[in-house]
């Protein structure tokens, strides 16, 4: 087992497989197609151009570089925890306040939540691959096996 220490962002504790990209996310871009709307309500990435295209987010550990794109992606991510169709947890290498905003507003809405770490390592990529499964601790410390 590997083991790597993030900075929490977002306290919590979560376990699953995980799904990674080296490519930035767009949550709008991604999320807000008709496949993902009512009423079957998916987590698909559906961004044509995005490597995860078609893949399903939902009970994933999510580990990608950082977010891109509109000031919509905390309300995307706010519907998906919500909802209980996002991410098991989210471990990005560059946090902003977009990504955060959807997860604490769930949390402060709704009693949900996922953990979001920040490991800005150079390792990550090389360390957490498709399919590992990886367990976030409140600490910060990110379990792979």
């Amino acid at each position: 087992m590997t083991q790597l220490q993030g900075k929490v962002v977002v306290a919590g504790e979560a376990s699953g497989e995980a799904l990674v990209t080296q490519q930035p996310i767009n949550f709008t871009a991604s999320m807000c197609k008709v496949p993902n709307m009512l009423p079957s309500k998916r987590a698909e990435v559906r961004d044509a151009h995005h490597e995860l295209f078609t893949q399903n987010i939902a009970d994933k550990v999510l580990v990608f570089p950082s977010c891109i794109g509109s000031t919509h992606t905390g309300l995307v991510l706010l519907d998906l925890v919500a909802m209980d169709r996002g991410p098991a947890a989210l471990v990005v290498q560059s946090n902003d306040s977009l990504l955060v905003s959807g997860v604490v507003l769930s949390q402060v809405w709704f009693e949900k939540s996922i953990p979001i770490i920040e490991y800005s390592g150079d390792d990550l990529f090389e360390v957490i691959n498709n399919g590992a499964q990886v367990t976030v601790k409140s600490d910060g410390q990110l379990l792979i096996a």
